[in-house]
């Protein structure tokens, strides 16, 4: 070590470096969150993290002038975790391939039920619209915020931004209730917009009308397109291909875990 008032000692000299090279992965990091390189985004927001976290370990927690005994068993649990995750992720994916499969089997919905439910709350009432905006804060504010301006406290890490509904440009599938009813029970990848097909028909219907209160008005009307889009034809009516639910037949599941069973 050099003396109280010698040059900098080997140690100071690198954790400036650290510093300065955590600074340029963070500056690279916020860089990469204005741009959508697609898939590349997430490999280098991993990538950075790696080389972070790393050096962090190596110099801050001084694992680099550890115990060589120190620093094998450090490893090591990192080893086990690959390991581990290996494991799991192989089992995941054959599960994934199973469902995959499953999928031929779904149910499918009655013709017409949906149809009607949907063709019931198309028409905007007060009821409607403060349901809507009971769910919109429940599930919508952390990306579009309270006013659906788009700046919720998650929007900074998403690309691209969350919806601006107080805007009439850019969207999509339209303004009309069918047409965000039908964002709703699709989604919008690859954007950070999830299906919230699990929502009832009537919930998706009310976020619908809740959502075209914050924007322009005259609020856009339905079309006969933008209708037959979400399975209703004018007169009311399911189209010739109703759309599967998400439920298994109770027997082919049983026969499906059975299968699974056996193979182990």
């Amino acid at each position: 070590m050099a003396s109280k008032n010698g040059p900098p000692s080997r140690h100071t000299k690198a954790y400036v470096m650290v510093w300065i090279t955590l600074l340029a992965l963070t500056a690279i990091t916020v860089e990469v969150s204005y741009h959508d390189y697609g898939t590349w985004n997430i490999a280098v927001a991993m990538l950075v993290a790696t080389i972070k976290g790393t050096l962090v370990a190596l110099f801050f927690m001084h694992l680099k002038y550890d115990n060589k005994v120190n620093q094998v068993i450090f490893i090591s649990g990192f080893v086990f975790l690959g390991i581990f995750v290996g494991l799991a992720s192989s089992d995941e994916f054959d599960r994934t391939y199973n469902l995959s499969f499953a999928r031929v089997h779904e149910v499918k919905a009655p013709e017409g039920m949906a149809a009607a439910k949907i063709k019931e709350y198309l028409k905007p009432t007060p009821e409607l619209i403060a349901k809507g905006k009971e769910l919109f804060q429940q599930n919508c504010v952390t990306c579009h915020g309270p006013e659906g301006r788009g700046d919720g406290p998650a929007s900074g890490a998403l690309n691209p931004k969350p919806r601006n509904f107080t805007s009439g440009d850019g969207w999509k599938n339209g303004r009309a209730p069918s047409q965000i009813f039908k964002t709703l029970t699709e989604g919008l990848p690859p954007s950070a917009m999830a299906s919230f097909a699990t929502f009832s028909i009537q919930d998706r219907l009310e976020l619908a009308h809740f959502v075209d209160t914050l924007g322009p008005q005259p609020i856009p009307p339905n079309t006969p397109q933008s209708l037959v889009a979400i399975g209703v034809t004018e007169g009311g009516a399911a189209p010739e291909k109703a759309q599967p639910s998400a439920i298994l037949p109770i027997s082919f599941a049983m026969e499906r875990i059975l299968q699974e069973a056996e193979k182990k």
